[in-house]
């Protein structure tokens, strides 16, 4: 069984992929081959969320970047965020994998923006459903 969702259409996304996202030419060596079909006919700003049964994994991708991760080690998903003050902020949202000492950052912005923060928490639920985990949000306070 496969989970699959159209999370955003927009070309231009509040947040980008985060640090350890395969890239063009790896994507195909990275995603599951039952997903291939779907990812290569989506247009590329699409921002594509999965939970593959038969893979086992789960994932993100979009305009030819892909994250993708073992399903039976997600314990939970966070959404992060350092409000600005003196310093920029940032946000993430993170999947707090099991064997990881740090969580894998799946979406991230460099700096603290409401619109961000606004379209995470609309997604929200999206991501619960697709990840079939809750999210908790964790408030790091501001950026002095």
């Amino acid at each position: 069984m496969k989970r699959i969702s159209i999370l955003d259409d927009a070309a231009d996304l509040p947040l980008q992929l985060g640090p350890s996202a395969f890239v063009q030419d790896d994507v195909k060596a990275v995603l599951p081959v039952s997903l291939l079909e779907f990812y290569q006919g989506a247009p590329a700003c699409h921002l594509l969320a999965w939970n593959d049964k038969d893979s086992a994994t789960m994932g993100l991708s979009t305009s030819g970047s892909v994250i993708v991760f073992e399903r039976a080690r997600l314990l939970e998903l966070t959404i992060n965020i350092l409000r600005r003050a003196k310093g920029a902020g940032w946000i993430s949202f993170e999947a707090v994998l099991t064997d990881q000492d740090k969580p894998l950052v799946l979406l991230e912005s460099f700096t603290f923006n409401e619109a961000g923060l606004a379209w995470l928490e609309a997604m929200t639920a999206v991501f619960e459903a697709v990840f079939g985990v809750k999210s908790i949000l964790i408030e790091h306070g501001y950026d002095c």
